[in-house]
């Protein structure tokens, strides 16, 4: 047996059943869900017996724009994720509150959002509580006038699409090969 034929049929056994194109979608739906679970890690905070993660969609928050503050609140020991987790939140800019609630709980996955449309440019502070503890963790979000990107996510943007141009050659190369 060739080394080509090996590697043929231990991607055969990998995905048996499905043909050559199908597999190179899916190998690459695969790599994206991970690449896009993985950006939405943030800022993290432990305070007592919980860890509090915190993430922003956008990753960049802008006045008028309407923005989701995902917060996950973790036992700080075991790392799992706490469902039904109740907990207070204060938002202010310049020390002056614009959002207060304690009426925010974790869902099933250990995650609740905050939903705001940001009405001025600045340095927000946001506290978070949880409700058996008296410790609060404070995180800081840049809200910009308008978008600024940095010269970092050119780069980022210029390395996916070399891999992605790699990845459609490859895919073709790959597809002509099992069509013979």
């Amino acid at each position: 047996m060739k080394r080509t034929e090996a590697v043929m049929y231990q991607g055969d056994v990998i995905f048996h059943g499905v043909s050559g194109m199908k597999k190179y979608i899916a190998l690459v739906f695969l790599f994206v869900a991970s690449v896009s679970f993985a950006h939405l890690e943030g800022e993290s905070a432990v305070i007592g017996d919980y860890k509090i993660e915190l993430s922003t969609i956008p990753e960049e928050l802008m006045i008028g724009v309407n923005s989701d503050v995902v917060i996950s609140i973790e036992n700080a020991t075991s790392g799992e994720r706490i469902r039904g987790a109740a907990f207070w939140a204060r938002l202010s800019l310049n020390d002056t509150t614009v959002l207060s609630s304690s009426d925010f709980i974790t869902n099933g996955f250990g995650s609740s959002g905050i939903n705001y449309i940001f009405q001025k440019p600045g340095h927000y502070r946001l506290d978070i509580t949880p409700a058996l503890s008296n410790a609060t963790a404070t995180f800081h979000l840049r809200v910009l006038e308008e978008y600024k990107a940095d010269s970092a996510p050119l780069y980022m943007a210029a390395a996916a699409a070399v891999f992605f141009i790699i990845g459609i050659a490859v895919g073709f190369i790959f597809s002509r090969r099992m069509g013979k």
